[in-house]
C-alpha cells in the first residue's frame, strides 16, 4: 500500500510544470483616449504588483506574450515560453516579494 502511495505521490509531483514570472500586469480601461495616429484605444495595460501569496488560478490566452489571470483584471508575462493557453489552464500562482520572485505551477 505505501508503495502505491509514494508511486502516485511522484506521478502528482512529475505532472506539473514550473514557470517562472517576468511581470505581472493589470488592465485598465479607457473612455475616449486616441493613440498617436489618432486610433481610439479601449485599455492599457500598466506594470503592477499583486499581494504576495499563493493563489490557485485559472490562464487563459491574452494579447501578445501575456496571460489573463481568469476572473481578474490581472494579466502575467513569463520569462519564457508558456505556451498555448486557450481558455483556460489551471495551476498554483506563487507571488514571492515582487514578479521576478513569482512562479507558476501548471497542472497536468
Amino acid at each position: 500500500m505505501k508503495i502505491i502511495f509514494l508511486l502516485s505521490f511522484l506521478f502528482i509531483i512529475n505532472s506539473e510544470t514550473e514557470y517562472n514570472v517576468e511581470e505581472f500586469y493589470r488592465k485598465v480601461e479607457l473612455d475616449d483616449t486616441l493613440d498617436e495616429n489618432g486610433d481610439g484605444i479601449d485599455f492599457v495595460f500598466v506594470k503592477t504588483e499583486i499581494k504576495q501569496g499563493r493563489y490557485e488560478v485559472e490562464l487563459t490566452d491574452g494579447p501578445g506574450d501575456l496571460y489573463e489571470i481568469k476572473g481578474t483584471d490581472y494579466y502575467v508575462e513569463f520569462r519564457s515560453y508558456f505556451g498555448y493557453a486557450g481558455y483556460g489552464t489551471k495551476g498554483l500562482l506563487i507571488v514571492g516579494t515582487a514578479a521576478w520572485s513569482s512562479k507558476f505551477i501548471k497542472y497536468d
